[in-house]
């Protein structure tokens, strides 16, 4: 790929090899370069770069109790750097070049084990590709995934999973199914090449690789070939056999790249667990160097699971909240896993109800990883901000741009959004940090982007405004919305389903329990969560209240309350809740406005967060005039007010208005609401909104003909 297709959001800024004064350099002799890990030869290559080729005192000190623990402290000459392990050792180089050669004595060890992020050999919502320059030609691009691995280390990520259908034959021969690809042999050695180079690139940097699959899927051509079904439901001989034999190959090919198992989408779930057992664990053990094996929570039933599966380097998953991020509490359901003799993780999974905008706030983000500490998961896998389309981010710089690979301007996702994945890998590596501290890194990371301090610390400010405003409309109306549709194209949020979602807050808190203490694991329950510290500390201070009970009240009961008169005050309440998040997203645009006019460098891209801001305004509005109008026709239902009829439906009027703003913006603004599915657009959503007025139009001309019949 040529340089001239990209277009930077902003100066990239993540160097990590500032020049250092000279110290110096003691040569540890238990490391010496021969044969030595390479971790630790990609230490020397920092230190080198840095002007330090010879001078900082390299050790491995076991005492520090983690691989991935380090200790820096002055030297008899210079600077000494202890690490637990190769990967410490790493690390604290890392840290000393970051500190810019000022030495202070500093020892550090991650609060979570497990530390990864994702890339996709999947589009379009579809699985099944093989791996080619045409279809992923990201991949091949040695420029683009370097300064890619270089912003995760900068991070401390330490996983990537790589998700695929099942893309084993594009990767390693299979001699007895040699019908299971169509890739010719030279475009097989080149994938090998590439990936043993990239898999090569990631262990330097501290960086496994995990290669996700779905069970039970064939590869197109296999199927077709021996005509058999492309998945399988229920196993049999042959898929058991040709699984277990293709993990074998793949495994011994690739010996440090380990297993990301999802084991539903089409296997049912009383075949899972011994699934998992005889088939994917048995190949990881007869493999030989013990891979590390993460299992996804979908359909598994956890008890028999528990019962039925060991194996020494296993995790589980489950997703955060569904595939959206809605709160900063994770699914009650990790209750299940946490603790069940082997290594738990969550999944940080699609980030459909922010997409497509700048969404990144560092106070949400901390909180969510103390939560995740709190409840004693080992790690994160965390979605970055486009995954689907990747590395391309959705925003419309040409009037005919496509959400696609070929040439033309386009913003690079971890540029555009760099604060979503830095902060998550700040705060997975160390979660509690000061405050104050915290909140002027990141205003001065924004400032090395716009070129002064002012515009930095606006849009610092801009991210913390705009954090619990889409989360929040998502958890206020909790309707079933999931990865197809994002929550700013509101498809599935119509009147009916703001009211059916949620019936009382109780019977929210008795769905959260009833799904922790299930014996299976997966429902498609979508309860409210807890809303962020942050919008509660507002909410008080906006109502004058003192609250502490963080989960809002349903439209449905919050109607039949003041239906009979009663106040209520010990909760939010929807209509407080969307009158606020509306007004946050006004304080955000004046944000973004000065910001812009602050901003002395990436000026288009301060631009882009007022549009993002006038969107994000925009889609607040829409929302607030659903979950009214929701209120008041349960509110007419309930009284049988004219009032409350008409304001009903003015509500839904001023919905499809709103909309209609929305769309002419993102039209402009935006190729596509989605990456998943880039044909699913904002059209999609301004139909949606018109379909429910035409339908709560009609059903109160029903009513109307009904009572007035003799």
């Amino acid at each position: 790929m040529r340089n001239s297709t990209w277009t930077r959001s902003g100066t990239h800024f993540h160097k990590l090899l500032p020049s250092l004064p000279l110290v110096t350099v003691l040569l540890a002799g238990s490391l010496s370069s021969h044969g030595e890990d390479c971790r630790l030869e990609y230490a020397r290559d920092l230190l080198r770069s840095a002007n330090l080729s010879a001078g900082v005192e390299l050790k491995v000190d076991r005492s520090l109790g983690s691989e991935e623990a380090f200790a820096i402290a002055p030297g008899a000459s210079g600077v000494q750097v202890a690490g637990g392990g190769a990967a410490g050792v790493l690390y604290g180089v890392q840290q000393a070049l970051a500190d810019r050669g000022a030495v202070r004595p500093l020892t550090e060890k991650p609060d979570f084990e497990l530390r990864g992020t994702v890339l996709f050999w999947m589009k379009e919502g579809s699985y099944d590709f093989e791996l080619t320059p045409e279809e992923f030609p990201w991949f091949y691009e040695r420029d683009l995934l370097t300064r890619y691995l270089d912003y995760l280390f900068e991070g401390r990520f330490n996983a990537i999973f790589l998700w695929s259908g099942f893309v084993f034959p594009s990767l390693v021969e299979l001699p007895e199914y040699p019908e299971a690809r169509t890739l010719s042999r030279e475009q097989l050695l080149r994938n090998q090449e590439q990936f043993r180079w990239f898999t090569r690139e990631c262990a330097r940097r501290n960086i496994s690789v995990l290669m996700h699959f779905y069970n039970i899927h064939l590869t197109k051509a296999l199927a077709s070939a021996r005509h058999i079904p492309l998945h399988y439901s229920r196993p049999d001989p042959f898929a058991a056999k040709f699984i277990r034999y293709t993990l074998l190959r793949f495994l011994t090919e690739f010996a440090s790249v380990g297993l990301y198992v999802c084991p539903g989408e089409v296997l049912q779930s009383q075949y899972q667990p011994e699934w998992i057992r005889d088939v994917i664990l048995k190949a990881a053990e007869d493999s030989g160097p013990n891979p590390r094996v993460v299992i996804r929570d979908w359909g598994l039933p956890a008890t028999r699971f528990k019962e039925t599966c060991h194996y020494g380097n296993l995790f589980t998953e489950l997703k955060h909240n569904t595939e959206m991020i809605v709160s900063p509490v994770p699914d009650p359901r990790d209750a299940l896993w946490v603790g069940g003799g082997h290594k738990h993780i969550v999944n940080v999974h699609e980030l459909a109800d922010v997409k497509p905008f700048r969404w990144a706030s560092p106070l949400f983000s901390q909180e969510m990883a103390r939560e995740w500490k709190r409840a004693g998961l080992d790690g994160a896998e965390v979605y970055g901000r486009f995954s689907w389309r990747w590395p391309y981010c959705l925003d419309k710089l040409a009037p005919d741009q496509k959400p696609y690979w070929p040439p033309g301007p386009k913003l690079l996702t971890f540029e555009r959004d760099d604060l979503w994945l830095a902060e998550m890998g700040r705060y997975l590596w160390k979660v509690d940090r000061e405050p104050s501290s915290e909140m002027a890194y990141w205003a001065e990371r924004m400032s090395q982007r716009f070129g002064s301090a002012r515009a930095g610390a606006l849009l610092r400010d801009w991210y913390v405004t705009t954090g619990p405003i889409l989360p929040g409309l998502q958890n206020l109306t909790s309707v079933k919305n999931m990865n197809w549709f994002p929550t700013a194209i509101g498809k599935e949020q119509d009147v009916e389903a703001i009211l059916n979602s949620r019936q009382t807050m109780e019977s929210d808190l008795r769905e959260n329990e009833a799904i922790a203490k299930a014996s299976v694991a997966w429902t498609a329950h979508y309860p409210t969560r807890p809303v962020d510290s942050f919008f509660l500390g507002r909410y008080n201070r906006e109502y004058g209240l003192h609250l502490t009970n963080r989960m809002s009240m349903p439209v449905a009961e919050y109607a039949g309350k003041a239906a009979r008169g009663q106040a209520v005050t010990n909760a939010m309440t929807p209509d407080k809740i969307a009158d606020l998040l509306v007004r946050l997203a006004r304080e955000s645009e004046g944000l973004a406005r000065q910001a812009e006019g602050a901003a002395t460098r990436a000026r288009d891209e301060a631009q882009r967060y007022v549009s993002d801001s006038q969107a994000i305004s925009l889609i607040a509005q829409y929302y607030r005039a659903k979950v009214l109008a929701a209120l008041e026709k349960r509110l007419w239902q309930l009284t049988g007010s004219e009032a409350h009829q008409r304001a009903f439906l003015a509500h839904l009027d001023e919905s499809v208005v709103l909309y209609r703003q929305l769309f002419e913006l993102t039209s402009r603004t935006y190729v596509a609401a989605t990456d998943m599915v880039t044909t699913l657009s904002w059209e999609h959503g301004l139909r949606a909104a018109e379909e429910d007025r035409a339908l709560q139009r009609r059903l109160v001309r029903d009513r109307g003909r009904l009572n007035s019949s003799p």
